[in-house]
């Protein structure tokens, strides 16, 4: 079943199916087991969730905030941008990874790093969350 979200942004359409999102969100905590302490994709513009594992709307807001002012910030210091995921090292074995999807979405995943493998998650879970989100997209962006 089909569940877009039309949210405009300065007159265009955002088309994404939120199923494929969740699809996404349950192949990842499928994929990460009980490393995957939560996972949210929000929109960037409103910053609200549209699909979630224990989700975290302070921290959404956070990271897109802080997400946006990084680029801003390494672009204007002539540093090169950032790519499609950055990684942060947390206290009490935590670590959180944002990814950007586009203009449009973001992710985030926090995760218990004293289970989570980090080859798996660079080389497998990352990639396919990506791929997962970029599917959403009905116009397939």
């Amino acid at each position: 079943m089909r569940m877009p979200s039309n949210r405009k942004r300065g007159g265009i359409v955002l088309d994404i199916d939120i199923a494929k999102l969740e699809e996404t969100v349950a192949v990842t905590k499928a994929l990460l087991k009980e490393g995957l302490l939560a996972t949210d994709i929000w929109d960037t513009t409103t910053g609200l969730s549209l699909a979630a594992h224990n989700p975290q709307p302070e921290a959404t807001a956070m990271f897109n905030m802080l997400t946006l002012e990084m680029h801003k910030t390494l672009t204007e210091s002539g540093f090169p941008g950032l790519g499609g995921y950055y990684i942060l090292e947390l206290q009490e074995h935590n670590m959180a990874v944002v990814q950007m999807h586009g203009d449009t979405l973001m992710s985030g995943m926090l995760l218990n790093s004293g289970v989570v493998n980090l080859g798996v998650l660079v080389s497998v879970a990352i990639p396919k969350y990506a791929k997962g989100v970029a599917a959403a997209f009905n116009d397939n962006k």
